[in-house]
């Protein structure tokens, strides 16, 4: 994980930090903060000495600061590098407590399926997601409480019931100044008597930015690893694979690409040997709109903005059969909305790389550094991300499309060998991309729901939860 990382984003400036032990000055404050957790392993204690000093001949600094957690240091680092206008920081953590941090400058990525795909929380994202802005998640924690960190809360708040009273009063002050006009109910009664149990809460939660850290930004400064302490380093721990990939390192440059830019069809643009591949800018392809599109083998290869040209017959011939393509299922959706159905795929290149690995993430740029002697950039990189996302000039994009459709071409038969190789090939021809069709196909339908009857749905479903 932490290599592709470093390729993805390709920092400038990195720290991993640790905490320093069990008391901080949140225990000090309330002894029982984080009781009830599990003892760490004596296995996982045993490599940490081991992680630092990979971490040191990775070239990769790390800190840990006495009473203080790690989220603290990360915090103000966080904060120190954001009044230096150059820089964005990306925060990579499986700890929701950092979501706080979130702003135009500082992008938040929360792992979700082991360490191979993040959630990427920025302000829009969580407004759009949950509604409230990075602060009020402070407050929704001081209200809700946190059962894996032991911050009490309010009694019997929950998250619906937090994002209600955040999103009606702004925030955890808004509550209180505001709690005498509320109607009588249990919940008011449980907030009054709660209120410093409310706002010890909202302490404990809120991430320190101006921890006393004996470190700054060019302490961290990433300029790649050390060999003459990785190559020894690897051979004492016997990984020959992380060795091996030393000696396969590419050179992080972009590739010459060749296509046509294509303003009108004709017959001999298709054959039944190509990739095709469709753009979008942000991650929901039931809102976002196709912003370019690509297609092409080993001779040729096109690329287009012009979406008049899918509806066309000779393209809506060429998608009338099964096509290989990188990521059906959002494929199908997207072209559902010109009035084209997809049908099963020949193959997905996402899906194929989804079963060969779920260590790395399913992305081209991944695809392209595992499968392919090309280096790719990532869309990060030419897209941009957060507040900065935004589509390039015609020119960039187009040759980021051709791109891709190179890597694909590339990618196929060295995924198809170690399909077969692993006797998963049928895994995914039998299995995975038909029910990628069937459920792009539910998606595309959806579910019609009449809002009188699920408002009687409500209060029997709720009581079946809590029983």
């Amino acid at each position: 994980m932490l290599n592709h990382l470093l390729e993805r984003i390709q920092p400038t400036h990195v720290l991993v930090a640790f905490d320093a032990g069990k008391t901080t000055f949140r225990t000090e404050m309330y002894k029982d903060y984080k009781a009830g957790r599990a003892k760490t392993p004596d296995e996982f204690r045993e490599q940490l000495p081991y992680i630092r000093e990979m971490l040191t001949a990775l070239g990769i600094s790390w800190y840990e600061l006495e009473n203080y957690e790690a989220d603290d240091i990360i915090g103000t680092l966080d904060k120190l590098a954001e009044n230096e206008d150059e820089y964005d920081v990306t925060i990579v953590s499986g700890d929701k407590d950092l979501i706080q941090l979130a702003d135009n400058n500082t992008t938040v990525e929360i792992s979700k399926k082991g360490v191979a795909e993040f959630e990427e929380f920025t302000p829009a994202y969580l407004m759009e997601k949950m509604g409230i802005t990075p602060k009020q998640f402070i407050d929704l924690k001081a209200l809700m409480g946190d059962k894996s960190d032991n911050i009490p809360g309010v009694t019997k708040v929950g998250e619906k019931t937090g994002l209600k009273l955040l999103l009606e009063y702004g925030s955890l002050e808004g509550v209180y100044e505001n709690i005498d006009g509320m109607k009588k109910s249990k919940m008011k009664e449980n907030l009054i008597n709660d209120k410093e149990q409310a706002f010890l809460s909202k302490t404990l939660a809120t991430i320190n930015i101006t921890a006393p850290i004996a470190i700054g930004l060019d302490d961290i400064d990433y300029t790649g690893p050390d060999l003459e302490k990785l190559v020894p380093f690897y051979d004492e721990m016997g990984f020959k694979q992380f060795k091996d990939n030393l000696g396969a390192a590419k050179k992080q440059e972009k590739f010459d690409v060749t296509y046509t830019e294509v303003d009108s069809l004709s017959a001999d643009m298709f054959t039944d040997d190509q990739f095709f591949y469709f753009e979008i800018l942000g991650d929901n392809y039931h809102v976002e709109s196709i912003i370019g599109f690509a297609w092409g083998n080993d001779k040729a290869i096109y690329a287009s903005t012009n979406l008049e040209l899918l509806k066309d017959d000779l393209f809506k011939a060429a998608l009338a059969k099964p096509i290989k393509t990188y990521d059906f299922k959002r494929s199908k959706v997207l072209l559902s909305h010109l009035g084209i159905d997809l049908p099963a795929p020949a193959f997905d290149s996402r899906l194929a790389k989804y079963l060969l690995s779920t260590v790395d993430d399913n992305e081209l740029s991944t695809i392209a550094r595992l499968y392919t002697e090309y280096v790719l950039d990532s869309d990060e990189a030419v897209y941009g991300k957060g507040v900065k996302r935004a589509v390039p000039d015609k020119a960039v994009l187009l040759s980021h499309l051709a791109r891709k459709i190179v890597v694909l071409n590339h990618s196929e038969k060295v995924m198809l060998d170690k399909l077969t190789e692993h006797q998963q090939a049928s895994l995914l021809f039998d299995m995975e991309q038909p029910l990628a069709n069937v459920l792009a196909k539910m998606e595309i339908a959806g579910i019609s729901v009449k809002k009188k009857r699920s408002k009687k749905w409500k209060k029997p479903i709720k009581q079946s939860l809590t029983t």
